[in-house]
């Protein structure tokens, strides 16, 4: 009885740093995507003046040319992890509405089955 007692306390401890962890991602996963919006407004505008100043060739060296270029080359990659957000960020909506349907046939396949 004792050995029971302690591996469900050691089993409700660990449930207990799972849900924690769970709550701390979750968090941070609300907070991307509340910042979302406003890092795109940013990003726009980094990509937007880069790509001006890349327009004018003969302006600028070849040296800080490059560096433009480098920065809009991140910007495209930021862009795309935003994108990629984004996606994610559908899925879990489309999963989270599926999850009441998923557990209310759980629960009517556990009545017809008990």
């Amino acid at each position: 009885e004792v050995l029971k007692r302690q591996d469900a306390v050691a089993r409700a401890r660990r449930a207990e740093q799972v849900a924690e962890m769970a709550r701390t991602h979750a968090m941070m996963g609300r907070y991307m995507i509340e910042m979302r919006h406003s890092f795109n407004n940013a990003l726009t505008s980094v990509l937007g003046n880069s790509e001006l100043l890349l327009l004018e060739p003969g302006a600028l060296s070849a040296e800080v040319r490059e560096q433009i270029a480098t920065i809009h080359s991140m910007s495209m990659r930021m862009n795309e992890i935003l994108q990629r957000f984004s996606s994610m960020e559908a899925e879990m909506r489309a999963a989270h509405k599926l999850q009441p349907e998923a557990r209310e046939s759980d629960s009517l396949y556990a009545t017809a089955a008990g």
